[in-house]
């Protein structure tokens, strides 16, 4: 009896040890003392100490800090132009910081004091600059107390609807009598007769009150989309509508659980990174502070990747973009911990660095299943940051090698890097869009076996797509359905960047302008291009910045959405949109697309946010100074008549993600046989689009099979068939079959009216 007593005391200790024990290791950990996220805290206290610490004279964003410079230091000039000169660059700088009020008081004193008179100063084409600049100041004010303050779904979307008009007509009413005061002078200054334009919409005086001399049709560009429904606008309904500056856009599950969620970050020094997990009910939560991501500040681009192969997708944030020596900012290597929770690993994973950028691009470059990460710094001939290719050594630590491997040249303001397997061997090329260099094409001619390194050749004036000198985003993508990428790049001219308003009045004028324009490259399949920019309708001048591709409305032909703009305000000009017309040409329907935005467009993503098969977007709205806030959108997309397949593919012995995978599917229907080629990726090179694949059909009923070539690589083939159409479907490498996965379409909540945006 003792002995079983015995026996029992020590077998419950023991269970009460277990239990203890068990306890402690589920237990929440306190997250200020949390290991995993030391290099979160590192991280914060680094940004808080750069973005404190910055100096306005080198930072361009830093306005705020240079009109309080400015104003404290004064200016000891005594010739009128030198004092009008300088009175201005203050006024630009209040407008910038947001400061509006203020700086229309001071240009106002400038008018009223002018030497002349207030009645002659418009007459003196130096002094125009004033004028110009109260103009926009004042179009700018009714922005901030229409479309900001009293901001709705509507709000700044051309052609402006009812609800969008201004309550408050001070600011565009000022801003018409200045801009027509300014044509009576300067009556070919089609820069304030666009924005004329502008101010008369806003008021709902648009096309009616806009003299016949003065007006611009607005719809002159769009072309015929029958059947096209335009999208909605949900982000205000759903409280995702963030009110900051240009950012990046992800779309991605980051949680596993079968529903898009949303990440987006802001230029601000201090504007933090917001992150927006799907309740799976239609709304969604900011889970920012939850997923330890607070003091994770700035950044204009980002990038998502299952770096570590451990089925959760990570994040890189790139930062610095514009600043050149005020750019010298680390990027953020954010590693998703499955748990709700990320950790910047950056500084443990080898990736710090200060050098300023906006782009980055992830791919397995030497197939060994891992990706790897090429980051396009940006350089100019007074100062150099090298670029960086960072290889996966597999253990979350990374090796620059790019000087190795002859990728760290000064290739100016790298805009766009972007890997792709432009022949097909299997391996990945990289092409880099430059501005104001010739763009570059690094062909990947494999392994040097004595080195282990790759050899890559840049073969970009051979190829012919060195254009444009001044190029920007960049696209590469199959528009043609033909199995070869090609690549779609835009031009950003500098010396324009203060005129966009008046390119846009020459383009729909139809007066012709000799300002460089974007280019479309058909892979002809021998490493050359053909420029088909005129003949496919992109010959264009389209001032992107963000800019990405996806299917609109399921046609198996991939369309694209332009962000558009510049830094100045006077950067007034809808966001862009071409539909691919079955690889024959793109059709602009940007007027009917009910995303023709006002606002600056920067991070654009595509994905399938309410699971009914079609893609919606998520644009990260705002501009590169202080005081550009705008608030961001979410276009549900209304078009359903198509079907679709959704594929989830999981590397094995490959990245996990699929990244880089090249997709054949065959299917038939009314139409006869059809194909369609896609490469696993997310996308344009601003903006992040789910890595799952959301391909359109277009009227096919049956899908023959899917090719699926792993990593790209034609020895790594698998082909499957009798797979059903709009459904969600994952596939595993090597397991020789796929699962088709349960997921019910859940309406975006919206305003109530949206199940026309879901596909029940």
């Amino acid at each position: 009896m003792k002995k079983k007593s015995f026996i029992l005391r020590v077998a419950f200790k023991l269970i009460l040890i277990l239990v203890l024990f068990f306890s402690a290791c589920n237990s929440p950990k306190n997250p200020e003392t949390d290991s995993r996220f030391d290099g979160n805290r590192k991280m914060a206290k680094l940004l808080d100490s750069l973005n404190n610490s910055a100096d306005p004279d080198i930072n361009y964003f830093l306005s705020g800090r240079r009109a309080a410079r400015l104003q404290q230091k004064g200016h000891s000039f005594t010739e009128s132009d030198d004092i009008i000169r300088w009175e201005t660059k203050y006024c630009f700088e209040l407008l910038n910081a947001g400061n509006t009020e203020y700086a229309i008081k001071n240009l106002l004193l400038m008018i009223n004091n002018y030497k002349g008179g207030a009645g002659n100063a418009l007459q003196n084409p130096e002094f125009k600059k004033v004028f110009d600049l109260l103009a926009v100041a004042n179009l700018r004010l009714g922005e901030s107390e229409n479309c900001l303050s009293n901001h709705n779904s509507a709000s700044c979307i051309m052609p402006l609807q009812e609800n969008a008009v201004h309550k408050i007509p001070k600011g565009s009413s000022n801003a018409i009598d200045l801009y027509s005061d300014i044509l009576k002078v300067y009556p070919n200054d089609l820069q304030s007769k666009w924005l004329l334009n502008i101010a008369y919409m806003t008021l709902g005086q648009y096309p009616l009150k806009v003299p016949s001399k003065h007006l611009i049709p607005f719809d002159e560009l769009d072309e015929p989309a029958p059947g096209f429904i335009p999208f909605k606008n949900l982000a205000v309904e759903l409280g995702i509508d963030v009110n900051n500056l240009a950012g990046a856009s992800i779309i991605e599950d980051f949680n596993n659980d079968g529903w898009m969620d949303i990440f987006c970050t802001s230029y601000g020094l201090f504007d933090e990174v917001k992150l927006f997990i799907a309740d799976g009910k239609g709304s969604y939560s900011n889970e920012s502070g939850k997923a330890m991501l607070s003091g994770i500040v700035g950044g204009l681009n980002a990038k998502q990747a299952d770096f570590n192969n451990d089925g959760w997708m990570d994040i890189l944030i790139l930062r610095g973009a514009w600043l050149d020596k005020g750019g010298e900012w680390p990027n953020s290597l954010l590693r998703n911990n499955g748990d709700g929770t990320f950790s910047d690993i950056t500084i443990s994973s080898g990736m710090l660095s200060f050098c300023p950028t906006e782009t980055a691009t992830w791919a397995d470059v030497n197939n060994d299943g891992l990706l790897d990460v090429f980051v396009a710094n940006e350089n100019n001939d007074a100062n150099e940051f090298p670029c960086e290719l960072f290889v996966n050594n597999g253990n979350e630590t990374f090796t620059d090698v790019a000087k190795d491997w002859g990728l760290d040249g000064n290739f100016g303001w790298a805009k766009a890097a972007v890997f792709a397997d432009f022949n097909n061997d299997g391996l990945q090329d990289l092409f880099i869009s430059c501005l104001n260099q010739s763009n570059k094409l690094f062909m990947n001619r494999g392994q040097n076996n004595k080195s282990k390194r790759m050899l890559f050749e840049n073969i970009a004036e051979k190829a012919g797509i060195t254009l444009p000198f001044q190029s920007f985003p960049a696209l590469v993508f199959d528009y043609n359905n033909d199995g070869l990428e090609d690549i779609f790049c835009t031009s950003f001219p500098m010396d324009k960047l203060g005129l966009v308003g008046e390119e846009a009045a020459k383009e729909y004028l139809r007066i012709a302008s000799s300002t460089e324009k974007a280019k479309l490259y058909k892979n002809q399949g021998n490493e050359t291009f053909q420029d088909v920019s005129k003949s496919m309708g992109l010959d264009k001048i389209i001032f992107a910045m963000g800019f990405n591709f996806g299917d609109l409305d399921n046609d198996g032909w991939l369309d694209v959405y332009a962000g558009t703009g510049a830094f100045e305000y006077t950067s007034l000009v809808p966001n862009r949109v071409f539909k691919n017309e079955k690889g024959t040409h793109f059709s602009e329907i940007t007027m009917a697309s009910g995303m023709a935005h006002l606002q600056k467009g920067h991070g654009i993503s595509f994905g399938d946010l309410d699971n009914d098969g079609d893609q919606d977007l998520y644009i990260t709205l705002g501009g590169a100074v202080e005081g550009d806030n705008a608030h961001n959108a979410l276009f549900a997309n209304p078009n359903h008549k198509n079907h679709w397949i959704t594929l989830m593919l999981e590397g094995v012995g490959s990245a996990k993600d699929g990244q880089t995978s090249r997709v054949k599917i065959v299917s038939s229907g009314p139409e006869g046989r059809q194909v369609f080629y896609h490469t696993i990726g997310s996308g344009g090179s601003f903006g992040a689009n789910s890595i799952q694949l959301e391909a359109g059909l277009g009227n096919s009923s049956t899908i023959e099979s899917v090719e699926i070539l792993w990593m790209g690589d034609p020895k790594k083939k698998e082909v499957f068939t009798n797979l059903p159409i709009d459904k969600v479907v994952k596939i595993v490498q090597g397991s020789k079959k796929f699962t088709v996965v349960q997921r019910l379409p859940i309406p975006l909540k919206g305003n109530g009216n949206s199940n026309n945006c879901c596909k029940k």
